[in-house]
Parts: C-alpha cells; structure tokens; sequence
C-alpha cells in the first residue's frame, strides 16, 4: 500500500511496474498492462477486475504475529511502556508495550470485521475448483485465528533491503522466515486460508517503509520468485508485512493515514485499521499476490485488475483524500474512506473496495459506508 506522498511522485513520474505484471488472461503472451500502473488516489481506478485462475481465501483466517516488540531498540529512547493483556474471542496475548494503543487496535478491529457490509465485498470473488465448480470467499463473523507476541526469534528487520541478494540481510527473505515461524507457531497445516499479519514496532519495522516507500504490502512465498529470496521458505504462505503506521512520516507528517478519516483522538489510529484492512482484503482475494511461475505461465494469483494489475486495495486506496493536506475531513464522494461499525459496536476508519458488482455490474469502490448510489448487479 502506497504512501500518500510517494503514490503523487509515482502518478507524476508516470513509473511503469516493477517488477512487470503477469500476462493476461486472455492473452497468456502478452504484457497485461498497456499503461503504467498507478494506484488510487481522490477518485478510484477505473475497470473491473479478472479472475487469474490462482486460489483465494474461501475461508479467510488471520493470525496476527507482533514481532520484536519486547526486544532491544523496538521503541525509541524514553517511550513509557506498561505491558497489557489483550483477549479477543478466544485469543489472549500481552504486549510488552503498546504506548499509543495500535496493538490492540488492530486485533481490535480483525476481531470485529467479520461479518461488516465492508468485508462482505469479498463474497462476489471466488476460486474454480478442477471441475470448474466456483468457490466464493465467505464472510464468518470470526477471522482472527490467533495471536502471538514473538519475542524469541530476533527481529532483524532494521539490518536488512529490498536491493540486498536473497538471504538474511533481504527484507523479503526475513519476513518469509518470519511467516514460516508463525505456521509453526499456530500449528497450520493448510495455509491456503491463512495471512500471517507479521506487526512491527516502530525501531523494529522495515527500513524500506519508513524511508517512504510504501505503507505496507503483502507476499506469498514460493522458490524461484523474486530473485529466489523465498528459496528454503515453506512454499504457500501468505502474509502481510505491516510496518509502525506512525512511525510512516515525510517533512513532519504521518503519511499512512493518521487522522485521515476521523479527526478526534481515535483518529490518530485511523491508518492502522486503513492500511491493514488494505492488506488483508488483498490476501483474501489475491493469497498468491499476482505471481506467474514455471514456463507455461501458471497463475498463483487469484483477482486483479486486467489493466494495470491492481488488486481490490489498490484501485480504492485513499479514495476521498485530501491530496494537499494528506488529512481528514474525507472529500465526501461516492468511495470514499469512512468508518464502519464492527460485529461488537466499535468504530474503524477503512477505505472501501473494488466491487465489480457495484454501479450494475460496471465496478465502483464499496463497503466505507460511501458506496455509489447506483444499485450493484444481482449476478
């Protein structure tokens, strides 16, 4: 998920893909992106999206792993910290330190998105099963599956680069490490419903988002990919790496959302359910993260748009956003940003996602509460 200010540098520039996008669909052959990628930003990213032939999460599973948050340097010198015990169903966790209340925010809020209109937009994506029977992906009111505070295995984050080969100084080779300790961990056998959440503390989080490269992203580790940086990782995981949202700053100011839906005291936390919410809605419907592998081009991804290879976050992200300010108050337009009440009655600020239902079939940004007021497709 892009930053608000490195999404306007890249749009400006006009960046093609990096790395390039799979072929598509109909054209197994052919590059899927005629023009240069370029995620939402104001308005949404026009143009449905297609089904790659990949799996998708029927049904969805996420187990939240904070990670280092107990070890040395995890927090900047001075922060007060007083460890808290969180319960959510039946999960229990305490965090050695949670200062701004993010921690519990966030397991807050995959504890009650089950079951929302918002989460529900998933439900009209689906898998074929080898019969050509479609699978859609369900809607259960629980989705956390667990959490865990990993302070045993050493958060080596900070030492690491995307641009480093594959190997303990790679970012992406750590964190596949790191989802492959929290299979391990939970005890999953079929991880092909499960998104690893791996939660950062702000001295502990990846180097490459907090010198303005993105808000967060999510992978899926499979040998040979990405110059073989998942090479000895369990094939088949799927998991998001989700930096310290406010620690995400440019000249002075957070760029991952903070404030940018609500401007109250709890909108200082409004990113931390934006930029997850993001995430993992894009595992839900894309786990195999648009990866093309062998040489007759099999597809490990599952839904993304035919055009410019953006998933269901991307052609809605910072939808209403004031671009000059990067704040609140939401431009009031159909798909924009909003709050939405979770399963147990509290408020988290999410963007909206791509439904190719909405506007009668035509595809609109929904589920923020700000859905267009065209009636969505029945079929």
């Amino acid at each position: 998920m892009p930053t608000i200010t490195n999404e306007i540098q890249q749009q400006r520039a006009q960046r093609a893909v990096n790395p390039p996008p799979p072929p598509c669909p109909q054209y197994p052959t052919a590059s899927c992106t005629p023009v240069p990628e370029a995620f939402a930003t104001t308005l949404p990213w026009p143009g449905n999206m297609a089904y790659y032939g990949g799996h998708v999460q029927v049904t969805p599973r996420e187990y939240l792993v904070y990670w280092g948050r107990g070890q040395t340097g995890a927090w900047p010198m001075g922060t007060k910290c007083a460890s808290e015990t969180i319960t959510e169903g039946s999960s229990t966790a305490t965090l050695p330190c949670d200062p701004d209340g993010a921690g519990k925010y966030m397991a807050d809020f995959v504890q009650q998105m089950g079951g929302t209109h918002w989460a529900g937009v998933q439900t009209q994506y689906y898998q074929t099963t080898s019969s050509g029977a479609r699978q859609h992906i369900s809607n259960p009111n629980q989705q956390l599956a667990g959490i865990w505070v990993d302070n045993t295995n050493a958060n080596t984050l900070p030492k690491t680069s995307l641009d480093n080969g594959a190997g303990p100084r790679n970012t992406l080779t750590v964190l596949g490490r790191e989802a492959q300790a929290g299979i391990n961990h939970f005890g999953i056998t079929d991880p092909s419903n499960a998104n690893i959440i791996i939660v950062q503390p702000p001295g502990l989080s990846d180097p490459n988002a907090l010198s303005q490269g993105y808000c967060a992203f999510h992978d899926y580790t499979w040998p040979g990919v990405e110059s073989n940086v998942y090479n000895g990782v369990h094939k088949g995981i799927a998991y998001s790496n989700i930096p310290y949202q406010l620690a995400v700053n440019s000249g002075g100011f957070n760029v991952c959302g903070e404030n940018a839906v609500n401007t109250d005291a709890r909108g200082k936390l409004d990113g931390n359910s934006i930029v997850l919410g993001h995430e993992i809605e894009e595992t839900t419907t894309d786990p195999g993260a648009e990866d093309v592998v062998g040489s007759s081009a099999t597809y490990l991804g599952g839904w993304y748009d035919t055009v410019d290879a953006n998933e269901n976050g991307d052609k809605c992200a910072w939808v209403g956003e004031n671009l000059l300010t990067g704040t609140g108050p939401v431009e009031p337009i159909p798909g924009a940003m909003g709050n939405i009440k979770g399963n147990a009655g509290s408020r988290f600020a999410v963007q909206s996602l791509w439904s190719n239902a909405a506007n009668e079939g035509t595809g609109y940004c929904a589920g923020a509460g700000t859905d267009s007021p065209i009636p969505s497709s029945s079929s």
